[in-house]
């Protein structure tokens, strides 16, 4: 395993999950027209839902991590569903 590889992988996965996802998600819902989006600011989307719960170790705090890492742990589940169809032909 080359893990100089790994490690930017990861770094690379999280900060977009960090910093990118997030507003992705956002305007994805505002362009959707989903209603939720749309009566939710961009500050309250941020502060209160996303990062806020991060504060304090909480049901809320676990539901934050998750979905800042999902691009992360999406793409290592990507990797090992083509790592095991490989292995397999």
């Amino acid at each position: 395993m080359n893990w100089s590889k790994e490690l930017w992988f990861a770094l690379l996965f999280i900060s977009v999950g960090f910093t990118v996802w997030p507003l992705m998600v956002y305007y994805l819902g505002l362009a959707l027209g989903i209603s939720f989006f749309e009566s939710t600011t961009l500050r309250v989307w941020a502060e209160q839902i996303v990062y806020g719960p991060l504060g304090e170790f909480s049901l809320l705090f676990l539901r934050s991590l998750v979905f800042l890492f999902t691009p992360y742990l999406f793409f290592n589940f990507l990797r090992i569903i083509l790592c095991k169809a490989d292995q397999e032909s």
